[in-house]
């Protein structure tokens, strides 16, 4: 019987803690995109960069849509990806994200017409639609959260004022041609001659512009229409 009770507590204790920890990770989760509203993803996950040279690193990554910077997270420090024109490709929870111009482009439609996200914010005095000039640490807090970018230093905490806005672009690419769009109007004028065939469509699968998975649904059949 003391055999039998001994082994009972052990598996309670474990229990517990397993519960513990699974509650103290999903908290974390929840915390660090409550304080940090700027990054596109919950927490920091580990994701692949492919260099043009052919060479493949892992990293804690994740994008900060405001200054439209890939960041990483190494041994406690908040570092801004260096040299991205360097990079080919970058791997975040099976998403692709390539650099283009000045800002990461997440690809969600390969074809003739390639589809891609720019995930884009804005910081805004809350309360009104006027942009926030974002400059100095939080308050004078002595808890700020710092991000090393090259020579300069960068705070990810926010003013109680600021709030983030999304200011999402979605871009397609025919002929090596950029196009940017937000909603149907915009996207019919990069297909001209296909507009009543895309429309039909549209309407018939009731295509929301601000749904990711719509967005692909769109794209794919675009590309079936433009091969």
């Amino acid at each position: 019987m003391r055999q039998i009770e001994k082994q009972r507590n052990l598996i309670m204790a474990f229990v517990t803690l397993l519960s513990f920890s699974i509650s103290t990770g999903l908290s974390a989760q929840t915390d660090s995109s409550k304080q940090f509203p700027q990054l596109l993803f919950p927490a920091f996950t580990k994701g692949i960069i492919i260099m043009k040279s052919g060479q493949t690193n892992s990293a804690l990554l994740n994008y900060n849509t405001v200054d439209e910077e890939m960041v990483f997270k190494q041994n406690g420090i908040y570092l801004v990806l260096d040299k991205p024109e360097d990079v080919d490709t970058i791997l975040i929870q099976n998403l692709k994200f390539v650099y283009v111009g000045k800002a990461f482009y997440e690809i969600i439609v390969n074809g003739s017409a390639s589809l891609s996200i720019q995930h884009k914010s804005r910081y805004t005095s809350a309360g009104t639609n006027t942009a926030y000039g974002l400059t100095s640490q939080t308050n004078g807090s002595n808890s700020a959260v710092m991000v090393q970018a090259g020579n300069q230093v960068r705070n990810f905490d926010l003013p109680d004022n600021v709030i983030v806005a999304p200011a999402i672009v979605y871009w397609i690419k025919r002929n090596g041609e950029m196009s940017k769009f937000t909603n149907e109007r915009q996207f019919l004028k990069i297909f001209p001659g296909k507009e009543n065939e895309i429309k039909e469509f549209i309407r018939s699968s009731r295509i929301d512009f601000k749904v990711r998975e719509d967005l692909i649904k769109l794209g794919n059949f675009c590309n079936g229409l433009v091969r």
